[in-house]
Parts: structure tokens; C-alpha cells; sequence
């Protein structure tokens, strides 16, 4: 590994146009990078901003978000993609009316339709109205009292509270990913981290 650092600084160095650049960068600078070089990674986000106002989502991460369904939770309804989804669409119903779902006792069961029909929105957002997972979870509104808008119903009652446990779990995580980013040590997560309380499982994604 020394003789080729050696090499390769050597034909750098005996190129004029990388002089300037090589003189700035000290050989343990270049010696680190040749030994951690397999595991560097480049990560591409979108804005928080893109995230919210496309009306469409871009092709690369709508086939990333099908993927993910490929390998749901052992138990399907707690893969975290679909409360994340879920979550999108209570923020859909504030932007709708101005209020989070589930706080006014008499609108509890007007809620719950409304809500699932943000759901719905958000879904078909990402193109997904036609992934097997979600139609088989979050997107089914049948008869069946066990799964009629079994999402709807569990994110209205919730009434946007903060639970002290969740928080500090996901607080956790989040100063962990900035020590990450302060120190330049470790790779951080790509995109987005979902914490599924109720399992206690996470999962991070691109959108």
C-alpha cells in the first residue's frame, strides 16, 4: 500500500497542472483516503422543500419506495414505511384544515374518513396506488372492522400527542447522526429515518 501511494504521488507530482493542488494535501491526508476508499459513499438528497411541494415523485425513488415494500416488517402493518406515509397525510389534513385530526371529540369519526383520504392522496403522490403491500394494508377500506382504515383510525386517536419515550429514542438517534456529520467520522443515514413506536422498529428511505 505504501509503494503505490508513493507511486501515485509521484505521477501527480510530476504533473504541473496538480502541483499547486498536491503541495496543499500532506501524505497522511493521502495515505487515510487510499485506505478507507472502499467504504466512501456519495449520498444525493432532496430538500425537505422538493419533499413537500413536488406534486409528483421522481422516478429513481418512487422504484426505491416499491423496493423497500419487497421486504416489509415480519409483521406488515408495522413496516415504518407505511406509518410514514400515514404521518404525510395527517400533515395533508392540517394543510387541508388547519387543525391536527382527532383533537375535536365531535368530528373524531368525520376524522377518520378524512384522514384516510389524505392517505390516499399522499399515496398516489408517490405512485403507489397499485403496490400489493399497500393495498393489502393502509389502503384498504372494506367492511372488515380489522382493517378498515386501520391507519386512519390509530393516527386520529393519537391526536397528535408527544410521547416522552418516542421522543427521546428518536432524539437519540438524531444527535447520533449529528456527532456523525460534527466529527466526519462513520457514515450517516441516507435520507430518512422512520421509528415505528408501536414495534419498536425503524427504517430509513429516500424521499
Amino acid at each position: 500500500m505504501k509503494r503505490l501511494i508513493d507511486l501515485e504521488l509521484a505521477a501527480m507530482a510530476s504533473s504541473t497542472t496538480s502541483t499547486s493542488i498536491i503541495t496543499s494535501i500532506s501524505t497522511h491526508d493521502i495515505e487515510t483516503f487510499c485506505k478507507n476508499v472502499f467504504v466512501l459513499d456519495v449520498f444525493h438528497t432532496r430538500s425537505w422543500y422538493e419533499e413537500m411541494t413536488e406534486s409528483s415523485c421522481p422516478d429513481d425513488i418512487q422504484e426505491d419506495l416499491v423496493m423497500a415494500t419487497f421486504d416489509p416488517y415480519e409483521i406488515a402493518e408495522h413496516t415504518p414505511l407505511l406509518w410514514y406515509l400515514g404521518v404525510r397525510g395527517c400533515q395533508l389534513f392540517y394543510e387541508n384544515y388547519e387543525r391536527y385530526p382527532g383533537l375535536l371529540e365531535e368530528e373524531y369519526e368525520e376524522d377518520i374518513v378524512k384522514v384516510h383520504n389524505c392517505i390516499r392522496q399522499i399515496v398516489q403522490r408517490y405512485n403507489l396506488m397499485d403496490n400489493e403491500l399497500l393495498k393489502q394494508t393502509m389502503l384498504k377500506d372494506d367492511d372488515d372492522d380489522d382493517g378498515q382504515k386501520k391507519y386512519a383510525k390509530e393516527l386520529v386517536r393519537y391526536g397528535n400527542a408527544e410521547i416522552h419515550s418516542i421522543a427521546s429514542i428518536v432524539g437519540g438517534v438524531a444527535s447520533q447522526e449529528a456527532v456523525k456529520l460534527i466529527t466526519g467520522q462513520y457514515v450517516p443515514l441516507n435520507n430518512t429515518y422512520v421509528f415505528n413506536g408501536i414495534a419498536s422498529t425503524g427504517g430509513v428511505y429516500k424521499f
